[in-house]
């Protein structure tokens, strides 16, 4: 499983030109920072995931080793990108690529893929309190449930259904790896597509996604600077939803304009190379003068 960009020519085409300030918060490597790099003065790169950050900074510096301005690394969610920007400056152009990194799916022990039979962790960030395990093992069955509608998409039937078994089964006794949970989603009927959208919901839940998101949206006209705009790729549905109905909020009050009336999504050509990108969708977003 390759880690492949998306919508990279996109997404350099969205950031302007001479730039003081880029901020780029991926969960991977470095692809698009390593292009958007000669459009800006100064890069600030973020992820969750130290381990991530630690291989993307290696391999960023290997493709700008001559670079004649300050890159800064920094461990912390984007929803905190607004202690970022009173630190150093407010942003010329900040992307969100909300794709989780394939390579968490290759790490056998981080509980993310249904492939592997390791403990449920899930969790991008290691000192984080909360891991799929306690969620899985303490959540009452209604707190499923939410998650399994919100995050999941699947009935209240369905999810109440899942729920109920999960709760029966760790009466009996813990559970502990991503097998002991892919057997008990076996026993509700699913197959491998839908035991893989349980696991995202959890995964979800896990790491606050969208309420991390919805604090960053919130945060937008805060970090970046007037006249220079902000680009979000999204791949789930809920994701997508959230990003453009607060767009069109923030077009409402005239402090934003849209760059692109509507989604930017992948070629043809690039879908046929990338199955992976078949769901994202690119929006971007600038703050007015």
């Amino acid at each position: 499983m390759l880690h492949v960009p998306v919508l990279l020519n996109e997404v350099i085409d969205s950031c302007p030109d001479n730039c003081n300030l880029i901020i780029d918060w991926t969960l991977w490597h470095w692809w698009h920072s390593s292009l958007l790099s000669s459009k800006t003065k100064q890069l600030i790169w973020m992820d969750l995931d130290s381990n991530m950050l630690l291989v993307a900074q290696k391999e960023l510096e290997s493709q700008i080793p001559n670079s004649q301005f300050p890159i800064t690394y920094i461990h912390d969610s984007y929803a905190n990108i607004d202690l970022v920007t009173k630190q150093y400056w407010k942003a010329d152009f900040i992307l969100l690529d909300l794709w989780v990194n394939m390579d968490h799916f290759k790490v056998w022990d981080r509980g993310f893929s249904i492939n592997y039979d390791s403990p449920l962790d899930m969790r991008f960030d290691q000192n984080s309190q909360i891991s799929a395990h306690d969620i899985i093992n303490k959540y009452s069955a209604q707190q499923l449930e939410q998650i399994f509608i919100d995050y999941a998409d699947f009935t209240p039937a369905k999810s109440r259904e899942i729920a109920d078994k999960i709760i029966q089964n760790r009466k009996k006794s813990e559970i502990k790896t991503t097998f002991d949970l892919k057997r008990i989603l076996w026993e509700c009927g699913l197959w491998k597509s839908a035991i893989t959208v349980i696991f995202q919901s959890i995964r979800i839940q896990t790491n606050n996604e969208i309420q991390n998101l919805k604090i960053f949206l919130e945060n937008l006209s805060e970090v970046l600077s007037p006249g220079w705009v902000c680009s979000i790729i999204t791949f789930h549905s809920i994701e997508d939803r959230l990003v453009k109905k607060t767009f069109q909020s923030l077009v409402s009050t005239k402090a934003f304009e849209l760059v692109n009336k509507k989604a930017i999504k992948p070629t043809y050509q690039e879908v046929k190379k990338n199955r992976a990108s078949r769901s994202a969708l690119l929006r971007t977003i600038r703050l007015n003068d």
